[in-house]
């Protein structure tokens, strides 16, 4: 018995259309997906930068102290001040999103960044600025 072109009974596999429904598919979680981790990714560095703030102030506090400053004053020396022999900071911080800190070795000013989010990036009324929030 001879098989026929239009016999497929022992054929396996899958059709074209339903290939195009399974990409359609993966497509649409990907783009629902992939702004959500880009979002998560950029809060994740704006906390990042928040507690590096904190902990520079921290440290040049800590050193003003030590050292009878007054506000306005500025600590000589930078990083190499706060960090090698004195261990204010275990390590000079870096801004993982990029920016670079600012008025990091003034007393009494709280340091800040340069970064500034994406124009994509919906801070609900600025919740991930890379400053140090006062709360006084």
């Amino acid at each position: 018995m001879e098989k026929s072109c239009t016999d497929n009974q022992g054929v396996k596999g899958f059709t074209l259309v339903e290939i195009m429904i399974v990409i359609a598919i993966i497509g649409m979680i990907v783009a629902i997906a992939i702004p959500g981790f880009m979002r998560a990714r950029e809060v994740s560095r704006a906390t990042t930068c928040q507690e590096n703030l904190i902990k520079i102030e921290g440290a040049v506090d800590s050193y003003a102290l030590e050292n009878d400053l007054t506000d306005g004053s500025v600590i000589s020396g930078g990083w190499t001040t706060l960090v090698s022999k004195t261990l204010y900071l275990k390590q000079t911080p870096k801004c993982k999103a990029g920016g670079n800190y600012v008025r990091a070795f003034t007393v009494g000013i709280a340091p800040s960044c340069t970064y500034t989010s994406p124009g994509w990036f919906n801070t609900r009324g600025n919740l991930y600025k890379h400053i140090i929030i006062e709360h006084y």
